[in-house]
């Protein structure tokens, strides 16, 4: 009679990030698929502004004349949202440009899931060492560096984007080089570096153990 297979924590690890992946691309579809309005009203992007001024939700006139620029109160923090009267509108270079960088964001939480869910399947097959795992774990450690520099890009463009419709100003609060994520995401690519540098150790001493047996 076969004994059941034992789930070990690699194995729910793996499976969890396979599903993270899954669910972060559909996100992104999603995303997409509203900001080119294939299944919404129209098309439209969206974003977080930090203001100084325009304490309350106002409805604006649109930067380009096409369709409504609506800013939703939260503080400081606003949630502006620059609709579209039609898809020839939003095709302009900054609109453009935000959505890659806004997007570009998605893609790089994706990919760090996907590479994630290839360690821990590795793991699950008892292949600790292999230098593909460190090639992985670098490859998180760089996507994480790049994800708060995207981030900062995307935030400022939208800044740009909110700062004047046809002459009502607003007064907005760039977000600064030095922000906390940007520091906080070269920390963690750091120590991150130095957990691919841990796994080259450990390949090395395994191999060292091989020839030694």
């Amino acid at each position: 009679m076969k004994t059941a297979q034992s789930i070990s924590l690699p194995k729910v690890l793996r499976y969890v990030f396979l599903c993270l992946t899954v669910l972060g691309c559909i996100a992104l579809l999603l995303n997409l698929v509203g900001y080119f309005g294939i299944a919404s009203d129209g098309p439209f992007i969206r974003g977080w502004v930090t203001t100084v001024a325009e304490n309350k939700p106002v409805v604006l006139p649109h930067p380009d004349g096409s369709g409504d620029f609506k800013m939703y109160n939260f503080g400081e923090q606003k949630l502006v949202m620059v609709e579209f009267a039609n898809l020839s509108a939003l095709f302009q270079s900054r609109y453009l440009a935000y959505i890659l960088f806004q997007n570009l964001a998605w893609v790089l939480g994706i990919f760090i899931l996907y590479q994630m869910y290839r360690i821990f399947r590795n793991l699950d097959i008892g292949v600790t060492f292999p230098l593909e795992n460190m090639r992985r774990i670098r490859l998180i450690a760089l996507a994480v560096l790049v994800f708060p520099v995207v981030g900062y890009i995307a935030a400022n463009l939208m800044a740009n984007i909110s700062y004047v419709a046809q002459g009502h100003q607003i007064t907005m609060a760039r977000p600064p080089i030095f922000t906390e994520n940007l520091l906080l995401g070269g920390l963690l690519s750091l120590v991150i570096f130095a957990l691919a540098e841990v796994f080259k150790s450990g390949s090395q001493l395994q191999q060292e153990q091989e020839l030694t047996i």
